[in-house]
């Protein structure tokens, strides 16, 4: 049977309104995050990630973007919270339609447990997931909060285990994925950095800008002083000249 069928119970519905494309395919609809708490732990993840493959312009970061998997059943839909899917590129889609992408899979999926879910999310989602080859998928509860990750072995999923510091590894992302401050977070394995998310980034802009701007009026400053003391330099010499000048006649 196809796994729509057998996975009946983990797909996505559209909440209306929802838009279809020419083929009766759907698109965006009209979901909603649960809760600030959800919106920020999808909107810090899809943007920390746009950045850290901001140099692989054929990887594409998605989050709510509806994935059709069954050609001519609008139906085989899943949207995860978050997905990375490789070569896939950048184009603008209305939804990711596995058979027009070379039958490209995500590598990596992460959904956000909601009230709403999380039953889905737990319980049906991770067979689907794995029937259908995506590499590691990941649970995040933002009020916990609990992280966990599993990679694909086989058929199945196996549970990824922690590392002496609390992180666990994303092979397929290259970052460690940790909670810090109750929220989660991508962690740099080589470096120790954690990504920053974009309020952080746009502080260490400006702070970053303030610097310059203190450091040039500095400099300036210097200069003016220099010039200064050069200046009266010059003045003295020119009087010594004139006295000398006054004592000779």
């Amino acid at each position: 049977m196809p796994l729509s069928v057998i996975y009946a119970d983990a797909l996505y519905r559209p909440v209306p309104p929802v838009e279809y494309d020419d083929e009766g395919y759907p698109g965006p609809d009209g979901r909603v995050s649960e809760s600030t708490r959800h919106a920020e732990a999808s909107n810090y993840c899809f943007d920390a990630l746009r950045v850290w493959f901001r140099d692989q312009p054929g990887t594409l970061v998605a989050n709510d973007l509806v994935m059709l998997f069954e050609k001519g059943n609008p139906k085989a839909a899943l949207s995860p919270d978050l997905m990375v899917v490789f070569d896939a590129g950048n184009p603008d889609r209305s939804s990711y339609k596995v058979w027009e992408e070379g039958d490209a899979m995500p590598a990596f999926a992460l959904e956000v447990l909601s009230k709403r879910t999380w039953r889905k999310d737990v319980r049906v989602k991770p067979g689907l997931y794995a029937a259908l080859g995506i590499r590691e998928f990941w649970l995040f509860e933002p009020f916990e909060p609990r992280l966990a990750g599993y990679r694909l072995h086989g058929r199945e999923y196996a549970r990824i285990r922690s590392t002496a510091d609390g992180g666990y590894p994303s092979r397929v992302l290259g970052l460690d994925v940790i909670v810090k401050n109750d929220r989660i977070r991508f962690r740099n394995a080589a470096s120790g950095e954690i990504l920053p998310d974009p309020i952080q980034s746009d502080a260490m802009r400006v702070d970053a800008e303030e610097r310059a701007e203190s450091a040039k009026a500095r400099a300036e400053s210097a200069e003016a002083r220099a010039q200064s003391a050069e200046d009266r330099a010059l003045q003295a010499e020119r009087r010594i000249r004139e006295l000398e000048g006054l004592l000779k006649r």
